[in-house]
């Protein structure tokens, strides 16, 4: 009884961060829009300068780089930071929806074998153009860097991690189908 708690407050608590991630994505698509189509008016200046959020590294230059202020770069924030909220609202969905069908009924139902299938594209997707983009990114932010007297390069591959998640959940979709048809013809043998 206690598991079945655990997987409906589970289910809420996946609802809860798929609304917050909504409203961070769209406060995030406004911001970038700002600083994209409409960088003249007094809207980006409310907003504050443009600084671009990396997952592993922080970089604080002491004067704003003109990196920043290319349309370019922006516009590859902007996929960058939507796409990683983007996946995490899918994926609180989809776990919302997984976890919902658990406490209702079991894990091998056929309502949560397209729920794998979707979440695996989803990470494989979103997942692999985050990684991706984040890496050029903080490529072009490095080669920004005075650095002397040594030469810094990224070799960034993670978006194989998300590649590799992706298919992952993918397959556990198939097992979990054919697992599924098993417990049906056991429930009609019976």
């Amino acid at each position: 009884m206690k598991s079945k708690m655990i997987f409906k407050l589970g289910s809420v608590l996946s609802l809860v961060v798929f609304y917050i991630a909504l409203l961070i994505c769209v406060l995030e698509a406004l911001e970038h829009i700002s600083h994209l189509w409409f960088a003249d008016s007094g809207w980006p200046g409310i907003l504050g300068t443009f600084e671009p959020i990396f997952s592993y590294v922080d970089i604080h230059f002491k004067q704003h780089p003109d990196l920043y202020q290319s349309k370019s770069y922006i516009a590859l924030s902007f996929v960058n930071s939507i796409s990683a909220m983007l996946l995490t609202t899918m994926f609180a969905w989809y776990m919302h929806r997984l976890l919902r069908n658990i406490y209702r009924d079991s894990l091998f139902m056929n309502e949560n074998v397209p729920v794998f299938y979707r979440l695996g594209i989803s990470i494989i997707v979103l997942g692999t153009l985050f990684n991706y983009t984040e890496g050029v990114m903080l490529s072009q932010a490095i080669g920004e860097l005075q650095i002397t007297n040594a030469s810094i390069s990224l070799t960034d591959i993670s978006y194989v991690d998300s590649l590799i998640s992706g298919f992952i959940l993918m397959v556990i979709a198939s097992a979990l189908k054919i697992a599924v048809r098993a417990v049906e013809e056991n429930k009609n043998t019976i």
